[in-house]
């Protein structure tokens, strides 16, 4: 896989949340760095540090979203998403009849990040198993250099992901590069799909993408593993067959 090969953005903050661009300026910028489609995921509710979106305000956020998309035509593509918190409980930020609205979903752990290997686990699993997560977000939730990987089953989180044909994600930002390489080789020969994402929270945040393309070559990633890398009307279907 090459920077060549990425037509899209799946994970990118807006000031709806905690990141510094409108959702018509994320849109603007992502072209200009050649994507042809980007999902918009703001935080969700539990996260109030990073000024979650409660459900009203996301459904109000859709609304913004789609006008912004109509106003780019055939030639862009922007799609409405969260990321959604997975809960200490193991329970999701958002009920499913919410996540059925969203284009794209994302699910994350953001909080209680030192319990035992059994919750951890099953967090993860809770997440991945529910039919309207898309993707799991930064699967390890490391900080680099700050905060160790959570004590996660991997064997059990990508037997679960491969099960359900729900992605993982290479986090693209340098201080997560997460998944690790080792860990996205190994989900490319379960046949798992990766998505390469910048989690973005400004424009510049958009060109640390190169960060995520390095770690997914040395796990020997191809462009044909990535969703991303996909055209929007092979991504629309992959969603609506999952």
């Amino acid at each position: 896989i090459t920077l060549d090969n990425i037509q899209a953005d799946l994970h990118m903050h807006t000031t709806w949340s905690d990141g510094k661009l409108s959702v018509q300026q994320m849109a603007e910028e992502a072209i200009k760095r050649g994507r042809k489609y980007i999902v918009i995921t703001d935080h969700s509710r539990s996260l109030g540090i990073a000024n979650g979106l409660s459900i009203e305000q996301l459904l109000e956020q859709q609304e913004e979203v789609r006008t912004v998309n109509d106003n780019f035509g055939n030639d862009f593509h922007v799609f409405h998403g969260t990321e959604m918190d997975i809960n200490a409980d193991g329970s999701l930020d958002y009920p499913d009849e919410v996540l059925e609205q969203l284009d794209f979903v994302i699910a994350s752990l953001h909080v209680s990040l030192r319990q035992d290997r059994t919750q951890i686990t099953q967090r993860l699993l809770n997440a991945i198993k529910n039919p309207h997560v898309d993707l799991i977000g930064h699967p390890r939730a490391q900080l680099i250099p700050s905060r160790e990987p959570v004590d996660a089953d991997m064997d059990a989180v990508f037997e679960a992901a491969a099960e359900h044909n729900t992605a993982l994600e290479i986090n693209a930002n340098p201080h997560r590069l997460d998944l690790e390489a080792q860990y996205a080789r190994r989900a490319v020969e379960m046949g798992i799909y990766l998505s390469i994402n910048t989690d973005a929270h400004s424009a510049e945040d958009m060109d640390l993408m190169h960060y995520g393309i390095t770690t997914a070559r040395r796990g020997w990633v191809e462009a044909q593993n990535v969703i991303n890398t996909w055209t929007v009307e092979k991504f629309m279907t992959w969603l609506k067959q999952r």
